[in-house]
């Protein structure tokens, strides 16, 4: 980082942040930026994605067909995966297939998986 006259503080500081205008900001000065709508909206989309990769889930395609229990691996909003800004998409492998039909892994929406309650897990120890 280079030192630069910093827009908020007016002080010679490392800029962390240029604005689209090419007014750069320290460190002490971008917390006080005011966010985008926009920014805020995924912030609280982010907050309330129900599954979190680890999570052990029932997979049901089309949330109809069991398709078995499986784990959580990664999450997308991406539209190559079928997710949205707006809805995420799941990718879980099935390590327990409801019959040899059953897809070893899949990309899910929220409506098709159901967390497998607690006392249903295995203990592995």
């Amino acid at each position: 980082m280079t030192k630069r006259l910093c827009f908020g503080c007016k002080d010679l500081r490392d800029i962390i942040y240029v604005d689209s205008v090419e007014r750069g900001y320290c460190a002490t000065c971008v917390q006080s930026l005011p966010i985008a709508t926009a920014v805020w909206a995924m912030q609280f989309l982010s907050a309330t994605i129900p599954f979190k990769a680890g999570d052990r889930v029932q997979a049901y395609t089309a949330g109809e067909i069991y398709d078995g229990v499986g784990t959580v691996q990664d999450v997308s909003f991406d539209l190559k995966h079928g997710g949205t800004p707006v809805i995420p998409m799941f990718r879980v492998v099935i390590d327990e297939p409801a019959d040899e039909n059953a897809p070893e892994q899949g990309w899910y929406p929220e409506r098709c998986l159901r967390r497998v309650p607690a006392d249903l897990e295995v203990d592995s120890r």
